[in-house]
């Protein structure tokens, strides 16, 4: 993740206010069901990997703030024992506030800095634009994970009333499905949103490259942090402010001081690719998962958890084959682009987004190259501090 994070930073961002949707969206499951004593750190807390389930019949596993859900309102697990004390949570979560507080202030004088020598003509470097692009993002990031703890060292333990076996053979036929990461995966398997589709597309591409980062256990001990939550209508606006937010701050630096014209020119076309990259991706996405599925007329109703999720579970089951027929290999080069999952799912599929992707990493490569090769030749002011008394009134 912390390369995605060099990247894009907006794409942390992402993922930040995706787990503060899913944890308001859990907020408000469990109110809707009786419970208004959980909170949005418990939800957090949940999604963090926070709960784990330690059934008599089968090895201890992570749950998520939905699994909770279900457990407790089903009777196998006893709210009273998932509704920790709020100063539990935030024994988790000792000095974060203290940190996030100082880092904050760290960022906010940074941009005060670099308005300042704007203002008194003071030259900017393309590095700093590009880390008040990373402030920017930050900031919103920050606020999504206001809530969130910063670790979970010892997650707590919920002891079921009943056997795991039996949990299943009551849930039915949603629960034959093998399970790819716990036992308890039918709960949410459809809640996904489509970038968690374009993440996997692009680690399968690494595995291709035999590039593995871990490999992942059966059941898993600990909940993945590249996990793209859907978003509401509501926090797609605002993704995509933050997006072309983060794109047009590097617009600013059009008529920097660049050592040479062609990196200047390269530094424009950089700029110009990246908002049109990110403005093709909406275009394809929003065809993709909701144009296309209402054209089709074939309406599916899960639940109201998101618009993106409707979209995705049409396109799902709308694709190539049922998810129930078997798989088959793709025929064709438009086919292998659009699936390379390794067992050819295809739930799995992709629109043509790939392309567009890589244009975007192309680009903000190149600038994040010229933000140290500028470096090299500034201007004289570039090493001048703001005159602060200069803001100062005169009487």
């Amino acid at each position: 993740m912390s390369g995605l994070g060099i990247i894009g930073p907006e794409f942390i961002f992402q993922l930040a206010l995706g787990q503060w949707s899913s944890a308001r969206r859990s907020v408000e499951q469990f109110k809707q069901s009786g419970y208004p004593g959980w909170t949005i750190k418990h939800a957090f807390l949940a999604d963090m990997g926070g709960f784990v389930l330690q059934a008599p019949d089968w090895v201890e596993f992570i749950l998520d703030a939905r699994q909770v859900h279900y457990l407790v309102t089903r009777g196998y697990v006893s709210f009273e024992h998932v509704a920790v004390d709020g100063l539990v949570i935030e024994d988790k979560n000792k000095g974060a506030g203290l940190v996030r507080l100082i880092v904050v202030c760290q960022m906010l004088w940074f941009t005060l800095d670099c308005c300042s020598r704007a203002i008194q003509h003071l030259a900017v470097t393309t590095l700093e634009l590009t880390t008040l692009g990373f402030i920017f993002c930050t900031l919103g990031t920050y606020f999504a994970w206001a809530n969130k703890p910063q670790d979970v060292l010892s997650p707590i333990v919920l002891i079921p009333n009943t056997t795991l076996a039996d949990i299943l053979i009551r849930a039915g036929d949603v629960a034959k499905e093998p399970y790819k990461s716990t036992p308890l995966d039918f709960v949410n398997r459809n809640q996904w949103s489509s970038w968690n589709l374009y993440w996997r597309y692009g680690m399968n591409v690494l595995r291709k490259l035999n590039i593995v980062f871990a490999t992942k256990k059966r059941p898993i001990d600990k909940l993945p942090d590249d996990n793209f939550p859907p978003l509401s209508p509501t926090a797609l606006a605002v993704l995509f402010f933050f997006q072309i937010g983060y794109g047009a701050i590097h617009v600013v630096g059009w008529n920097f001081h660049f050592a040479t014209a062609t990196e200047r020119l390269l530094w424009r076309i950089s700029t110009i690719v990246m908002l049109s990259s990110i403005v093709l991706y909406w275009i394809f996405d929003i065809y993709t998962w909701y144009i296309h599925p209402f054209i089709r007329k074939r309406p599916h109703r899960i639940s109201r958890l998101s618009e993106v999720e409707s979209g995705l579970k049409v396109c799902a089951e709308n694709s190539v084959h049922s998810i129930s027929q078997p798989y088959r290999k793709p025929q064709g080069m438009a086919d292998k682009l659009r699936n390379n999952s390794p067992q050819h799912d295809p739930a799995l599929s992709v629109p043509p987004i790939s392309v567009v992707a890589a244009v975007y990493v192309f680009g903000r490569s190149f600038i994040v190259l010229e933000d140290f090769l500028s470096l090299r030749s500034q201007p004289p002011n570039a090493y001048e501090s703001v005159n602060w008394l200069a803001f100062w009134p005169q009487f």
